[in-house]
């Protein structure tokens, strides 16, 4: 065995030890507390008939001009063409929004976006609980890096009085991904009076749940004309793949120039961007689903009575059961009842803050939740 297979296996071993070892899991016959479906739209079937049919007829109207079974190449190159451009016009009117630049991924896109727009005398200001694909982009940047406290305005204004002659920028998302809270936008664009900063925000748990048909929470608020860049991403309410930076058009130019993730990257197939335009019609006709989505994010916090709950107001929930192998040990007797549901370990959030977390969808049913309530809160 070579040494940097012997290197391989130590490192797992290691993990292993440690409580740590990831591993890939099927939950097809699971009840769904996991995924990020949160109007049900990866399993709606009137969706599934609707995405078929106009990619039939992208296929009858085409006569050849469009690859139909791959991009053929990066945008640059042979991958673009009117069907993506047209997503990216209707997606950035949708969001109201100058411009929209599609990526494959959202990693790819904060990735791109962060990696390429902060400059070596730039100060860039990160909240403590960022994605790990904004983390990645912001350690590729050339900009100066500075953690503050989770939604703590008070801490970012100090920091921010500590360069006042520097070009900075604050980035946030919408809704966090493992608390499920809010960041307080109100109040940070309102430090944008005192201090001179654009603000980036990633809207990958808002995008389609709130805001106007979906737009998003910066819409809902109505603060796009104060946000530099907002990510947009189709994995989780959109129940399909991809994202889009939103922004100005210099923004988009400027991408399309320097962001290196969507530069070298082969374009969405068409089957995908048709996809695509079919989910966003068909998202922004969806009221009732986000409304359904609300009742039972109201019904669940009614019923949690244990102090282990999280305090999040969206479809984020989380049991919070502090050490790796206890928080496995409470998961695996969930799953073993059905339950679809993925405990979060140590490093992924702090020590002593591992948890069950949980999503709720459009579709989840109440006895449902009631089950999986009583079963965590008497086994902890």
């Amino acid at each position: 065995m070579s040494n940097i297979q012997q290197y391989l296996l130590d490192q797992l071993e290691i993990r292993r030890e440690n409580g740590l070892l990831r591993s890939l899991q099927h939950v097809d016959h699971f009840i769904d507390f996991c995924s990020n479906d949160y109007l049900g739209l990866a399993k709606n079937q009137d969706l599934n008939q609707l995405i078929i049919k106009d990619f039939e007829n992208f296929l009858a109207q085409n006569n050849g001009q469009i690859p139909i079974n791959g991009a053929s190449g990066s945008r640059l190159i042979s991958g673009n063409n009117s069907l993506i451009e047209k997503f990216e016009n209707d997606c950035a009117q949708m969001h109201q929004a100058e411009a929209a630049l599609l990526f494959g991924s959202g990693f790819e896109a904060n990735l791109g976006l962060l990696s390429s727009i902060s400059q070596e005398d730039h100060v860039v200001f990160c909240d403590q609980l960022l994605h790990a694909s904004i983390i990645d982009g912001i350690r590729l940047g050339k900009g100066k890096k500075v953690i503050f406290k989770h939604n703590d305005c008070k801490e970012l204004a100090l920091e921010l009085a500590k360069y006042p002659n520097q070009t900075k920028w604050v980035v946030v998302e919408s809704i966090y991904s493992m608390d499920g809270d809010q960041a307080p936008l109100q109040q940070i664009v309102e430090l944008k009076q005192n201090y001179d900063f654009e603000l980036i925000i990633d809207e990958a748990h808002s995008g389609g749940v709130y805001g106007h048909k979906g737009a998003g929470l910066v819409q809902e608020l109505g603060l796009v004309d104060q946000v530099f860049a907002r990510v947009i991403t189709f994995g989780k309410a959109w129940g399909n793949a991809g994202a889009v930076v939103l922004g100005s058009q210099a923004l988009r130019e400027y991408l399309i120039n320097f962001a290196r993730s969507f530069i070298y990257s082969t374009a969405p197939s068409p089957a995908h961007v048709s996809a695509l335009i079919t989910s966003m019609h068909f998202i922004q006709q969806q009221d009732e689903l986000r409304e359904k989505l609300q009742k039972n994010i109201a019904f669940f916090q009614k019923h949690c009575s244990h102090p282990h709950w999280g305090k999040s107001q969206s479809a984020i929930q989380s049991f919070i059961v502090p050490g790796n192998q206890e928080v496995r040990r409470i998961a695996k007797i969930a799953q073993e009842k059905s339950f679809g549901l993925k405990p979060i370990v140590y490093p992924t959030v702090p020590k002593g803050e591992e948890r069950i977390r949980i999503t709720l969808s459009a579709l989840t049913q109440e006895q449902d939740m009631l089950d999986l309530i009583q079963l965590l809160e008497s086994n902890i």
